[in-house]
């Protein structure tokens, strides 16, 4: 699948190519398998739970999100990332700009800090309700350095690929044997239980993309600000009265029956969504648009983008009783990640993330879904340890950040890399972090949450799950 996010998170004319080559997808996407049947169903649940994916295109910068705040540990940080404590690039964060954190499963003296412009998702994390994920990549089996340069195990194809690995980190399957995503598979389990929903259980606000993509339900994508798209000229009654008529003619093809359906269900769906996009339209007001004034011009982009999104969000997650939904799935995203010739934006894009993910939680207690809303990120994969000069290149591990109610928060979970470019957790003279925890357990994770069982997990939703030790991390509880 080709992805057509803008990596750069300015571009307006690429939105508006993405708002036009999502028309008919929009249509197809509510259109198919509303009310189709899975062979495997998960059981038919009474609440309310919903999964939120903030996929960050481009490849985060872990190395200067999660950082080492022990003496002893930062100053190797600076000596891994610039080569000397003394900064001769100024890539790497002053530790006096570093928030302190506190990390429970971290016994051995090592401590941690957040960038200080991400002061609202560390409030969150301070409250138990943010969990950091360290060093988490997609893997084919578990990996070490010495197996890995001995060629003894499977490894994802194309590494430092941003078009493969975001597929793969989509899909939940480092190979091109599928065209589904881990996320699609999930919510095919719940057909049944939303059986009568008026739209599709997976909505993306950020176009196509492969983790919702499902072998029965097919996402819905809508527009942050526009809704739903619509076919044009159908608010004017000469040009709407003679569409209807071509539809609603006799068909005896298979093909023009097929196309009738796909019309009829894509004008109701589009119909829903305006529906519950307008009745939930005062939680638009709770989602600032505009970024702090610290926030330089280009990148203030990416703070209304975000908010945007989310605020959409949130008013369909507000709807959920109107649109007869139990379980659904979410896409939003931010792109600029890809930032090989200066890390001086990152920080902003980090704030972004943060100020968003954490009104979008303040939003949902206020909605009284907390705990039946989880939101986490993705990207395509980490950057390595050492800078090439002003910027980073592409890597693999990274970490990560789920927020939510039922998030177990507080506390880092996985493990955290040392600062030693030539230990057993890395690889390649840059500093490639070999992940530690697979994309499988993260997902695994949120679906035994989700209310999967472990054999649907297993057999349907993330077939490699039994290649690792565990396939709950620990970071959310049961609700």
């Amino acid at each position: 699948m080709k992805r057509i996010i803008d990596d750069t998170g300015f571009s307006a004319k690429r939105r508006e190519l993405l708002k036009g080559s999502a028309a008919w997808a929009a249509g197809s996407a509510g259109a198919f398998a509303f009310n189709m049947q899975c062979m495997a169903q998960a059981a038919n649940p009474t609440d309310y739970k919903a999964l939120v994916c903030i996929f960050l295109f481009g490849g985060n910068d872990s190395g200067n999100t999660v950082i080492p705040y022990d003496q002893a540990q930062y100053n190797a940080y600076l000596t891994a990332r610039e080569g000397s404590t003394s900064r001769p690039y100024g890539i790497t964060r002053l530790r006096s700009d570093l928030l302190p954190i506190a990390t429970a499963s971290i016994t051995d003296g090592r401590g941690f800090g957040l960038p200080k412009e991400m002061s609202a998702l560390k409030t969150l994390y301070d409250g138990g309700k943010a969990a950091i994920v360290a060093n988490l990549g997609m893997l084919a089996e578990p990996t070490t350095r010495s197996s890995y340069e001995g060629a003894s195990v499977e490894i994802p194809p194309q590494l430092f690929s941003h078009s493969d690995q975001t597929n793969f980190w989509q899909a939940g399957v480092p190979s091109y044997a599928t065209s589904s995503g881990w996320g699609g598979r999930l919510v095919d389990l719940y057909t049944s239980a939303n059986a009568n929903g008026r739209v599709s259980s997976s909505v993306s606000i950020a176009g196509t993309n492969l983790w919702q993509a499902g072998n029965q339900v097919i996402p819905f994508p809508i527009g942050a600000e526009d809704g739903a798209v619509e076919l044009s000229g159908m608010d004017e009654a000469a040009y709407s009265n003679a569409m209807n008529a071509m539809w609603n003619a006799t068909r005896t093809n298979a093909l023009e029956r097929e196309m009738v359906r796909v019309y009829r269900r894509s004008i109701a769906g589009a119909q829903a969504v305006s529906e519950a996009l307008l009745a939930a339209n005062a939680i638009d007001a709770q989602f600032p648009r505009s970024a702090p004034p610290e926030v330089p011009g280009p990148a203030r982009g990416w703070h209304a983008s975000l908010m945007s999104q989310l605020s959409t969000v949130a008013r369909m997650i507000s709807s959920r009783q109107l649109l007869g939904l139990k379980r659904q799935t979410f896409f939003v995203s931010i792109g600029g990640f890809d930032m090989h010739n200066t890390l001086e934006h990152h920080r902003y894009a980090l704030q972004a993330v943060s100020d968003a993910m954490a009104k979008f939680y303040a939003v949902t207690e206020l909605l009284g879904v907390a705990d039946k809303v989880t939101t986490f990120t993705a990207s395509d994969f980490g950057r390595p340890l050492q800078v090439n000069g002003t910027g980073s290149d592409h890597g693999w591990g990274g970490h990560h950040f789920v927020v939510g109610g039922a998030v177990n928060g507080g506390n880092l979970y996985g493990t955290f890399p040392n600062m030693t470019m030539s230990g057993a957790q890395y690889t390649g003279n840059q500093g490639h972090l070999i992940p530690t925890t697979s994309v499988d357990q993260y997902a695994a994770t949120m679906a035994k949450w989700f209310g999967v069982s472990a054999s649907d997990i297993a057999q349907t939703v993330l077939p490699r799950i039994g290649r690792f030790a565990t396939a709950d991390l620990g970071f959310l509880r049961a609700t």
